[in-house]
């Protein structure tokens, strides 16, 4: 027989029962991010300084392992946003704190722009993405520090595709801790 606890006792079943499927399927986004952390880590660092052609000029070597490092990057953001929406977490989740979620549609303006062809930024999150990148505070993900933007183009530091993925991790876990929990975050 189970217990129903004060906080229950507050929600109707609809609400308890979304709560705690948003708990499971977080749970199981967190274990397969976990189980493929290693691949994850490969595919966010395995491209740089690999870029070998004999005879050729270090120039265009340079050149063309520059390229492999940003389509690297914007490749890797693809696959984690793909594996964190297949999940059911996006940056509409009702468990993200509102500063959190702002650096989250910041992050998918990035992934959306790095999914379009070269020349522009895309659409989508657009303003928060400026809204971000000139507010005061600095974000957990480091993105701020470590981009060159204007309105048309967005650069990414080398490896800030990884620093996506631990900034993703973590909200997973605040999101699981909220969900489980039944406190939404302001």
């Amino acid at each position: 027989m189970n217990t129903i606890t004060s906080r229950q006792q507050n929600e109707s079943a609809v609400e308890w029962q979304k709560r705690e499927a948003d708990a499971q399927a977080y749970l199981a986004l967190k274990t397969r991010l976990m189980n493929e952390k290693d691949m994850i880590g490969w595919l966010c660092t395995v491209h740089r300084n690999k870029v070998q052609y004999e005879n050729a000029p270090a120039k265009t070597v340079k050149k063309i392992q520059g390229q492999l490092n940003r389509a690297s990057n914007l490749i890797s953001l693809a696959y984690l946003w793909a594996l964190l929406e297949e999940g059911g977490f996006n940056e509409n989740c009702t468990w993200v704190s509102e500063s959190d979620r702002l650096e989250l549609k910041a992050w998918k303006h990035v992934r959306h722009t790095g999914a379009h062809a070269p020349g522009g930024r895309a659409r989508g999150y657009y303003s928060e993405f400026d809204q971000f990148m000139t507010q005061k505070e600095q974000g957990a993900s480091g993105l701020r520090q470590n981009c060159k933007w204007d309105a048309n183009s967005i650069e990414l530091t080398d490896g800030m595709n990884h620093s996506f993925f631990s900034f993703a991790s973590n909200l997973i876990d605040k999101a699981l801790g909220h969900s489980a929990n039944g406190n939404v975050p302001t």
